[in-house]
């Protein structure tokens, strides 16, 4: 699968490029969402993993604007943040948005991207 991260902390980003592409999955990683939306309008992703707290746009405004394009409204997205659960209920991220705490879950991230690779007969 085409995986799609965004994600400002350099270490985690490079901890989840790695363990997805030692999966066999072809992984993009930048490192805020506005980034994460022009990349992924050049070449379209199977999933996206984002951080929530990032610079210029945060992963709750990023995930608003992939509904706006057309070919990025049904992409699926794991949101993987160490926000409290207040601050997700009062960023309004889309009900049925999987969310992985930090530090980060190694099986229920694989569980998520499997779910998907499933669902997408990949």
């Amino acid at each position: 699968m085409k995986i799609l991260i965004a994600e400002d902390d350099l270490m985690v980003q490079d901890m989840l490029a790695t363990f997805l592409a030692d999966l066999g999955h072809e992984v993009r990683a930048v490192d805020n969402g506005s980034k994460l939306v022009q990349m992924a309008l050049e070449s379209v992703p199977d999933l996206i993993l984002t951080d929530m707290h990032m610079p210029e746009m945060r992963g709750d405004s990023m995930i608003a604007m992939l509904e706006m394009y057309a070919p990025l409204a049904g992409v699926p997205v794991v949101m993987i943040t160490g926000a409290c659960e207040r601050d997700i209920k009062e960023a309004g991220i889309p009900e049925g948005i999987p969310i992985i705490s930090k530090p980060i879950d190694f099986d229920k991230l694989t569980a998520q991207v499997e779910k998907v690779a499933a669902r997408l007969g990949k």
